[in-house]
């Protein structure tokens, strides 16, 4: 299986632009969703496993009913399992168009590595 990962908007120059906050989606005690603006983006913070993979899937299936794409920022992920990742690369029941990950951090780079090899 193959998996597009979108490091870059639109360019070099955007890439030092950092989106800001504006409002949280979905927060407990391992994760933070944090819709930023542009308001097509997504922050996370924390870890994705099972206990709130299904808010992350409802939170990006916000956004993008919304503004038609998402775009999905996860420098601050510490961890992801097997359910979180499914939710971020591929359209399921929830998520209809596949996530842009933007800032690629080195867990989802990992578990993708290792899911492309199955």
């Amino acid at each position: 299986m193959l998996v597009a990962v979108m490091t870059e908007r639109n360019g070099p120059a955007e890439e030092a632009v950092s989106p800001q906050a504006t409002l949280v989606l979905y927060e407990d005690a391992q994760l933070s969703i944090v819709q930023a603006t542009p308001p097509d983006t997504v922050l996370l913070k924390g870890d994705i496993d099972i206990t709130n993979s299904p808010a992350l899937a409802d939170a990006l299936a916000q956004v993008t009913a919304r503004w038609g794409q998402v775009m999905v920022d996860t420098t601050g992920l510490r961890f992801i399992d097997v359910s979180g990742w499914r939710v971020l690369v591929g359209p399921g029941p929830r998520v209809p168009a596949r996530p842009r990950l933007l800032n690629v951090a080195p867990c989802v780079h990992r578990l993708t590595q290792r899911m492309s090899t199955l």
